[in-house]
């Protein structure tokens, strides 16, 4: 069983149970994670987009996720990765070339995407999904 609530909601339904068994109980505090239906609405946001402006999903993906300043990190490695870059990030931008120890490298910003975004964030992200779909004239409540 899983109880979920305050602490003061979690002593109440814990009084409940049988006082002459054993168990084993783990606590965490509650996270507020972005929604399935958030994901959905971004997803369907980046669709339209991607089909007026006749780009990538991706690359409208990545775009918003610049626009609204999400996370990031900037990667060195060689041209040969971005490949694999993009199996772990699904946000990856060629910034520039960079020679390191005579080796020519390549510099990527790599964006923590949605999936790893709290509520707040992926709320604003939604939030220039729809100004940029507005200024398309794409309908966002449709």
């Amino acid at each position: 069983m899983r109880l979920v609530g305050t602490i003061n909601d979690i002593l109440i339904q814990l009084a409940l149970f049988p006082k002459d068994k054993e168990y084993v109980c783990d606590i965490a505090e509650a996270k507020s994670k972005r929604s399935i239906e958030q994901n959905k609405m971004l997803w369907e946001l980046i669709g339209k987009i991607a089909t007026k402006t006749n780009n990538d999903d991706i690359d409208v993906y990545c775009s918003l996720l610049e626009k609204a300043n999400a996370k990031y990190e900037y990667i060195l490695t060689a041209s040969e990765m971005e490949d694999e870059l993009k199996k772990s990030f699904r946000g990856v931008r060629f910034i520039r070339t960079q020679e390191v120890n005579g080796n020519k490298c390549y510099v990527y910003k790599v964006y923590i995407g949605s999936s790893k975004m709290n509520t707040q964030e992926m709320t604003n992200l939604i939030d220039m999904a729809m100004s940029v779909a507005t200024e398309y004239g794409i309908d966002v409540y449709d």
